[in-house]
């Protein structure tokens, strides 16, 4: 789990972590406004049934009238009570469903009277009348029963017979009936009516609003407001209810319910409550607000992951492409982008000064490299001559030879040895300088006398040159005077070597570091790709190998000791020679 973790990009990483940053705060606030939307619905149900509340009591004392008492239940005067009470049903089908009431009162003999709110099933007939159907007297259960066969097929209407007593009102017929079939199934009401009415629709019918109960959910927060304001009336009867029933009535918060005593009448209590339509609440706060914000909270996230992977994830692979082209050494084709001024920028600087690092020294191991293979190559074959001709000659002296051969045999060896110590001596001599960073024994040399004393020592060189010298007085230099007194001789050991009889040699010492010392001899000219190569370990023309013979080593030592001074020596072809020049080496 972890592995494959790890293998999840950094756009989707940071894109996972935001969602979860952004869901804690949307989650609460969008709970925050359901909560809004359903408190909303609170008082939308309370405002409904307080309007109800006052409904009622204004028709109920309108209907009561000046009569002495309230009719008894069952009696004529009790069913108009009770149709009249409805008679604004058919232009509000839905009323008494979100509102459902019970009005209690006592009758001329001191009975309790309650009178339902009706469950009213209006049927426009084929003649024009409009029947209004009271379901109220059905148990729960038949009328689940009901609306499933009313909502069983809604393309048709189904029809429908009704066996009770008929009520004329001033507006419609209402029934109450005692039995009620739809299609081929029948359901009696709880309490038993006088059967002496039947109505039967027909095809041509229909149902004005459809069935009573418009959902599902408006069916059980009906049944769940009867169950409450039973049970509230049971208490005020004094009935101990037990907490647990009180739990289970209120557990659906679908109503909102009050009671109310009549102020001309206290024996009158009216118990209403209204449903909490949630639906309608939402979408008038909500007004498509979940599915909006969930959509913006989507496209955010896309957008998110979009710009980080602009941002950080394609650049980081573009430098981890480029990096990767630096690790297979191809630094030609190493291109980052250093143009960024972020930490990516910073990132591909430092891999650039890398890069350039490891091209450098990469650079220097090759040539270092080859250095190495032409040093061995050049220093075997300088010792294997020796070595073999010092082999052959103690091989001729081991045998029976006069001792004139033998003196002869012996100075060859003598001579080979003292060929091959000076090769070696020069060969540890540019390891050691090669190896040294630093000048240990500097100092502030008169340069002037340095020349001048090499110039006389070196004199039996130019016997058979035509020298001349031109040398500036009070020239000085910080360096060591052993490694200086080498690097000169080397010079002028060099231009007495490869001039030949009679040649022309300049020495000239100037206080310039541009042009500090200038040797000059007369030879056949160098050729050009040469030149460079001159302070090479062991690099030798061909002629000057022919002429002068020599190891290889000595302006190779000579270019390592004027480096340690800051100095360089360059080597040009003039007129009928060359030039060697000693000069900053900046």
């Amino acid at each position: 789990m972890t592995k494959r973790i790890r293998k999840i990009g950094i756009a989707a990483r940071l894109t996972a972590i935001v969602a979860v940053i952004l869901a804690v705060f949307v989650v609460p606030w969008v709970w925050r406004v359901a909560e809004l939307a359903q408190d909303e619905a609170k008082d939308l149900a309370w405002a409904r049934m307080q309007a109800s509340t006052e409904l009622l009591m204004r028709d109920f004392e309108i209907l009561k009238g000046d009569a002495a008492h309230y009719p008894a239940e069952g009696t004529a005067e009790y069913d108009l009570l009770r149709a009249n009470l409805w008679r604004d049903g058919i232009d509000t089908p839905y009323y008494n469903v979100d509102t459902p009431y019970i009005i209690q009162y006592y009758d001329e003999n001191h009975k309790r009277v309650l009178i339902r709110s009706p469950l009213m099933l209006y049927y426009y007939a084929s003649s024009a009348m409009y029947y209004g159907i009271d379901l109220s007297g059905f148990s729960e259960q038949s009328l689940r029963e009901m609306n499933e066969a009313f909502n069983h097929d809604h393309d048709l209407e189904p029809i429908i017979t009704v066996y009770g007593r008929q009520v004329k009102t001033d507006t419609q017929f209402v029934f109450f009936p005692n039995r009620i079939q739809i299609a081929y199934e029948e359901w009696t009401a709880q309490m038993p009516v006088e059967e002496t009415n039947q109505f039967c629709s027909y095809e041509d019918d229909y149902i004005r609003g459809k069935w009573i109960f418009r959902t599902d959910e408006v069916m059980e927060g009906y049944f769940d407001a009867l169950r409450y304001l039973d049970t509230e009336l049971r208490a005020i009867d004094g009935e101990n209810i037990p907490d647990e029933e009180w739990a289970e009535v209120r557990a659906s918060q679908r109503y909102v319910g009050t009671f109310q005593g009549m102020p001309y009448d206290d024996e009158v209590l009216l118990a209403t409550a209204a449903l909490v339509n949630r639906e309608n609440a939402y979408g008038t706060c909500f007004h498509l607000m979940l599915p909006i914000t969930i959509a913006l909270y989507l496209i955010f996230l896309f957008l998110f992951y979009k710009i980080v992977r602009r941002m950080v994830s394609d650049p980081l692979v573009d430098t981890a492409r480029e990096a990767n082209r630096v690790s297979i050494l191809a630094f030609d084709e190493f291109k980052p982008d250093l143009n960024r001024g972020d930490e990516i920028g910073e990132l591909n600087r430092a891999l650039s000064e890398m890069a350039a690092t490891l091209h450098a020294r990469w650079d220097s191991e090759r040539d270092l490299e080859d250095k190495r293979q032409q040093f061995v190559s050049a220093a075997s074959h300088d010792l294997k001559t020796p070595l073999a001709l010092i082999g052959g000659y103690a091989e001729a002296i081991a045998q029976d030879i006069s001792p004139e051969e033998n003196a002869r045999y012996l100075a060859a060896i003598e001579q080979e040895t003292a060929r091959m110590n000076g090769l070696v001596r020069e060969m540890l001599d540019y390891t050691r300088l090669d190896r040294t960073d630093e000048l240990k024994n500097r100092r502030t040399l008169n340069l002037t006398a340095l020349v001048n004393d090499m110039l006389t020592e070196y004199a039996p060189l130019f016997e058979k040159r035509r020298l001349t010298v031109d040398i500036a007085d009070g020239v000085r230099i910080r360096g060591d005077e052993t490694l200086l007194r080498r690097a000169v001789g080397c010079l002028l050991e060099n231009a007495a070597k490869y001039s030949p009889e009679n040649g022309r040699v300049s020495v000239r010492l100037t206080n310039s570091r541009n042009h500090l010392l200038t040797v000059e001899n007369d030879c056949e000219p160098i050729p050009e790709t040469e030149l460079p190569r001159l302070f090479e370990m062991f690099y030798r023309g061909d002629k000057a190998r022919d002429r002068a013979g020599g190891h290889g080593l000595g302006l190779a030592i000579l270019q390592k000791i004027l480096a340690l001074h800051g100095l360089t020596c360059k080597a040009e072809n003039v007129k009928n020679g060359v030039r060697f020049i000693v000069c900053n080496k900046d």
